[in-house]
């Protein structure tokens, strides 16, 4: 009996020691060594159309599209495409960034100006599509859409 409880003693206390003597792993030590940051991503506050204006709007019309947006990187441009109806894509401008802070809404601001198709049906829908680029290459995008009356 006293050598049963000699030799459980003695495999318990080999265990524990063998246990406590191996390293611990952080569980994010992988991670940590095969990731790289990047930076952070823009944020689009709002997308709209600036009103009187709606998103009805007549073919061959002049629309001014209100953006506000911000990022705590460096931005580097502003993107606008288009979607007419079943079209492909289509890029309408690009704008370098120019700081212009709203202290009413907090963000910077872009007005963008569109010009509308002439020769569109009634009931068209072109989706407006704006992207935020920073110079870390992180974007964000954000879909209006604009119907024909």
């Amino acid at each position: 009996m006293k050598n049963k409880i000699s030799k459980l003693f003695i495999a318990v206390f080999a265990t524990v020691v063998l246990f406590s003597s191996c390293k611990k792993n952080d569980p994010d030590h992988w991670l940590k060594d095969n990731i790289t940051i990047v930076g952070k991503v823009p944020v689009v506050a709002g997308f709209t159309v600036k009103p009187p204006q709606t998103t009805n709007v007549a073919a061959g019309a002049s629309v001014q599209l209100d953006l506000r947006y911000w990022s705590d990187e460096q931005i580097d441009k502003i993107n606008l495409r288009s979607t007419v109806g079943a079209n492909a894509q289509a890029l309408v401008s690009t704008t370098p960034y120019q700081k212009a802070y709203s202290t009413v809404s907090r963000t910077d601001s872009l007005l963008l100006g569109y010009q509308v198709p002439g020769d569109l049906a009634k009931g068209t829908s072109i989706v407006m599509e704006v992207e935020v680029v920073n110079k870390n290459t992180l974007t964000k995008k954000q879909t209006l859409t604009l119907k024909i009356q």
